[in-house]
C-alpha cells in the first residue's frame, strides 16, 4: 500500500485517539466535562488555554506520526550497498 495515502489516515487516527485520552483525562481530573468554546459559563481563559492545549498536542502527534512514516518508508526504499 502507498505510504503517501497511509500515512494521514494513521496521523487524523493517532490525533483522535490522543484527544480522546486527554478528554477524558481533563474529565477525570475536573469532575465535570471538557469546556467548551460556546459555554458561557466556564472562563474565556480556562477554554482558551483548553483549546491551545488540544491544538498543540494534536500537532504533535501529527507530525510524530509523519515524520515516523516518513523514515520507515525511506529505509525500506533504500538500496542495500554491496562492498
Amino acid at each position: 500500500m502507498n505510504p503517501r495515502l497511509v500515512t494521514p489516515l494513521v496521523a487524523a487516527g493517532a490525533a483522535w485517539a490522543t484527544r480522546k485520552s486527554i478528554n477524558a483525562a481533563y474529565a477525570r481530573r475536573h469532575e465535570g466535562g471538557i469546556p467548551a468554546a460556546d459555554d458561557t459559563e466556564v472562563p474565556f481563559r480556562q477554554v482558551l488555554i483548553w483549546s491551545l492545549v488540544t491544538a498543540v498536542v494534536g500537532a504533535l502527534v501529527s507530525v510524530t506520526v509523519q515524520q515516523g512514516m516518513a523514515r520507515l518508508t525511506a529505509q525500506s526504499h533504500q538500496p542495500e550497498i554491496v562492498q
